[in-house]
């Protein structure tokens, strides 16, 4: 964070190392490395256009729902009172001098979805099946492709941290090395952090790790819902509390929406919450189900009420958070520690994130988009595919260079739309009001 000159153990030299020679530092610079980290994403265009993705509801419902970017800074803000909260609380990180630094995961978290194509997994899954001869799609793996290589100058990327780019990797594995059995296809890509293509940074993300500390970190177990597939087991600390901040979002603001909406009664939360009743004996707890008790949405103040109530929820999911030791003491404490959440609470959660699924995702609405949205891109990348001067300028020239490289270059700009802006190109290419 700001004019940050205190010794943090938890972070070393090689953590705040970039790839390249910063030449942009200003002689006046008054940030840490990860507060220009921070500064860079934000004022990233793929950051910008987060705003025109989808979140879980299509940006055409409504206008005061959540997209993708307001999702981003959202988490971002539930992991920066996670970091906090872990920082005071935790007796392992006070004894080592260690914090977690706020800066590094605010700017991972706000980082997070940068990678999601236009209307989101559905995108993905389209991106992936165009991709499946040419080294798949995968929306982190190209998260990390953004960061590294796409963003800012060609080739470097945004030229971050070290630690920044650690952050962000919640699958730290190649995507074709996810792939243990090949003749078993699926339509949704494996997890993965990282493409074949950009395998270089990959090594020189994990150079100052020891063969130990690598193996442990990269260490996979078979997926027990996609066959064929491995899933990764490790990622660093700060990834862990992202993860959690991501779905903890997830599993209360797009509830908050789909209440406002009229998708879910609040019977159905009440339900939920009886369900749960093991959570009872913390106070945000206590404070979420008297407010719930006095809901009701003719009054003149029920989404302010709606909010707290939720807020209150989240109160309770950052205050109990706690860290997990799962590696040798020798090992870096980026990697050796997790975040966990107690179990009454990871049921909790599960169960707001099964009813956004079941009431939201699955809602004929919402299934009617992601059908389009598919068709869309897929229907975007074969023409793009075969006829290469409908993409930007900059982009015709690199295929001119590297034209083996055709079919990433074209995913990598269909990746990077927004939802509108996908369905206007399909609408030019094919007419408006079309069927795919």
């Amino acid at each position: 964070m700001y004019l940050s000159n205190q010794t943090n153990r938890f972070y070393g030299e090689a953590d705040r190392e970039r790839r390249y020679p910063d030449v942009s530092r200003s002689r006046l610079e008054i940030r840490d490395d990860y507060e220009r980290d921070h500064g860079r994403i934000i004022h990233s265009a793929s950051f910008r256009r987060l705003q025109s993705k989808k979140q879980v509801i299509g940006v055409d419902v409504g206008d005061l729902h959540r997209t993708r970017l307001t999702h981003s800074m959202e988490a971002a803000q539930i992991a920066r009172g996670m970091a906090h909260s872990l920082n005071q609380r935790t007796e392992a990180l006070r004894q080592n001098g260690c914090r977690i630094d706020i800066s590094l995961i605010e700017a991972a978290a706000l980082a997070h979805d940068l990678g999601h194509p236009p209307f989101g997994h559905d995108g993905e899954m389209a991106l992936h099946a165009c991709m499946h001869n040419h080294g798949g799609f995968e929306g982190n793996a190209q998260t990390f492709r953004i960061l590294s290589r796409l963003e800012g100058r060609q080739g470097r990327g945004l030229n971050l941290t070290r630690g920044l780019l650690l952050s962000v990797m919640k699958y730290p594995v190649v995507l074709e090395e996810a792939i243990v059995d090949p003749t078993v296809s699926g339509k949704h890509p494996p997890k993965a952090s990282v493409f074949g293509v950009d395998r270089d940074i990959f090594t020189w993300v994990l150079a100052p790790f020891s063969v130990k500390e690598r193996a442990f970190y990269l260490e996979r177990e078979p997926d027990p819902v996609h066959p064929g597939v491995e899933r990764c087991r490790r990622l660093t600390l700060e990834c862990s509390i992202i993860e959690l901040a991501d779905d903890v979002a997830y599993a209360t603001h797009d509830l908050e929406d789909a209440i406002n909406l009229g998708w879910v009664h609040l019977d159905e939360l009440r339900e939920v919450l009886r369900q749960n009743g093991e959570a009872g004996k913390w106070e945000e707890w206590d404070d979420a189900v008297k407010m719930l008790d006095r809901l009701h949405p003719r009054h003149p103040d029920f989404k302010h009420d709606l909010k707290q109530l939720f807020a209150f929820l989240i109160s309770g999911f950052v205050n109990h958070l706690t860290i997990s030791e799962e590696g040798d003491s020798a090992f870096s404490p980026r990697i050796r520690y997790r975040a966990r959440l107690p179990e009454s609470l990871q049921q909790l959660n599960q169960r707001l994130k099964l009813m956004v699924d079941e009431r939201v995702i699955r809602s004929p609405s919402v299934q009617a988009m992601s059908f389009k949205g598919r068709r869309i891109v897929r229907s975007l990348f074969e023409a793009i595919t075969d006829e290469i001067q409908l993409l930007p300028f900059n982009d015709r020239y690199r295929i001119e260079e590297e034209p083996q490289e055709k079919e990433r270059i074209v995913c990598d700009y269909i990746a990077g739309m927004t939802d509108p802006f996908a369905i206007r190109m399909a609408e030019k290419l094919y007419g408006s009001g079309y069927t795919l």
